[in-house]
C-alpha cells in the first residue's frame, strides 16, 4: 500500500473533473449503495463563527466504492463583497481497509459540480422528460454549474436567468449562450424565471429566515424545482403546493430543521436514494409539481472526489508527499 498522499490543487481538480453526465451517473451509483444500506453518513458537525456563516465537518463512507473521507467546508455569504469565494473547503480521502489517508484535494470545484449533478439526478426522476425551459435564480458559480448539468440531462431550448443585479444576469446570459449554444435571457423579476419554466433552480445565498420570494402559483403545473438554498427562495405556501418533495438525506434534513434551518419548509419523508433504487415511483402524473431540496451530503463529495483522484492517478497528475518516515 502506498505510504504517501496525493495532493491536488484547486486548478488540478477543476481540470480533472469529469463532464456533468458522468458525474450524474457516478452519483446515481452512489445513491444505489445508499438505498441498499451500504453507506455511512453521520449528521454534519459544524461551528458558526459569524452570523449566517458556518464551517462544517462532513464525514462519509462508501465501502462498495472503496472510499471513506471527510469534507471540511466553510460557507460565508458575505465573502463575495470582499472578493473572496462564498464557499471553500478541502476533502481528505482514506483507504477503507487501513484508514490511511491517500488523497487531499481542494473541495471547491467538487462542491460546485456535485451539487449540480445531484439536482440534475433528482430531475432525471422527478421532471418531465419533455422539459425544455429552465429558470435559474442566482447567477453565480452554482447557476453556471446547474445550467451545464441540466443541459447535459435535458434538451433545453431556453433559459431565463434572474439575479439581484441585472448586470450579473446579463453577463451570465452572454457567457452561457456562448458556452452551451442555448437561448439564455436575463429577466428583471424573479417571477419571470419561474412562471414560464419546466425546470427551476434556486441557487441564491442561504438566508435564515428565508426571504421567501417565490409565491404560491408561480411554479407551473407539471414543473420541477431544485432548491440548493435550503428553501430560502420559496414561500411556505409555494412549497405546500408541491405534490412530491424529496431531499438527498432525510436524517440530515431533520437535523437542519432541529438547528433552526429550513424554516417554513414542510417535513420530508422521502429521499433521492428511493427514486434511484425504484422503491418510490417518483412522478406519476404530468401535472404534478415536484421538488428536490438537496442539502449537499458528504457521500456526494467523496464519490466525486474518488473519480477525480482515479483520473489524477491514471494521468500522473498532482503532487505526492510522504506520510510515514
Amino acid at each position: 500500500m502506498p505510504d504517501d498522499v496525493l495532493l491536488l490543487s484547486a486548478q488540478t481538480v477543476a481540470e480533472l473533473l469529469p463532464p456533468p453526465v458522468e458525474l450524474i451517473d457516478q452519483l446515481e451509483t452512489m445513491f444505489r449503495h445508499k438505498a441498499a444500506g451500504h453507506t455511512e453518513l453521520p449528521p454534519k458537525l459544524g461551528v458558526h463563527p459569524k452570523d449566517e456563516s458556518f464551517i462544517h465537518a462532513m464525514p462519509a463512507c462508501i465501502p462498495p466504492m472503496s472510499i471513506a473521507g471527510m469534507k471540511w467546508v466553510a460557507a460565508y455569504p458575505g465573502n463575495p463583497k470582499l472578493n473572496l469565494p462564498q464557499v471553500c473547503g478541502v476533502i481528505v480521502l482514506n483507504h477503507v481497509d487501513s484508514g490511511l489517508p491517500f488523497a487531499i484535494l481542494d473541495g471547491t470545484a467538487i462542491t460546485t459540480a456535485r451539487t449540480a449533478a445531484a439536482s440534475a439526478l433528482a430531475a432525471r426522476y422527478l421532471a418531465r422528460d419533455d422539459s425544455r425551459s429552465l429558470g435559474i435564480l442566482g447567477c453565480g458559480v452554482q447557476g453556471r454549474s446547474h445550467l451545464a448539468a441540466f443541459a447535459a440531462e435535458f434538451d433545453l431550448h431556453e433559459v431565463y436567468a434572474y439575479d439581484l443585479r441585472l448586470e450579473t444576469s446579463g453577463a451570465f446570459a452572454e457567457e452561457m449562450r456562448a458556452a452551451h449554444a442555448i437561448r439564455v435571457e436575463p429577466v428583471r423579476t424573479p417571477v419571470e424565471a419561474v412562471v414560464n419554466c419546466d425546470l427551476v433552480v434556486t441557487a441564491g445565498p442561504i438566508t435564515n429566515p428565508p426571504h421567501a420570494t417565490i409565491q404560491e402559483d408561480w411554479l407551473p403545473l407539471g414543473a420541477f424545482a431544485a432548491s440548493i438554498d435550503y428553501g430560502s427562495y420559496w414561500h411556505p405556501n409555494a412549497l405546500a403546493q408541491m405534490d412530491l418533495l424529496f431531499t438527498d438525506d432525510v436524517e440530515q434534513y431533520r437535523s437542519h430543521q432541529d438547528h433552526g434551518y429550513l424554516r417554513g419548509l414542510p417535513a420530508v419523508d422521502h429521499e433521492l436514494a428511493e427514486l434511484v433504487a425504484g422503491s418510490h415511483p417518483g412522478r406519476t402524473d404530468e401535472r404534478q409539481r415536484t421538488c428536490a431540496c438537496n442539502l449537499g451530503i458528504a457521500l456526494e463529495d467523496i464519490a466525486v472526489a474518488k473519480a477525480v483522484v482515479d483520473l489524477a492517478e491514471a494521468q500522473g497528475a498532482g503532487t505526492r508527499f510522504p506520510i510515514q518516515s
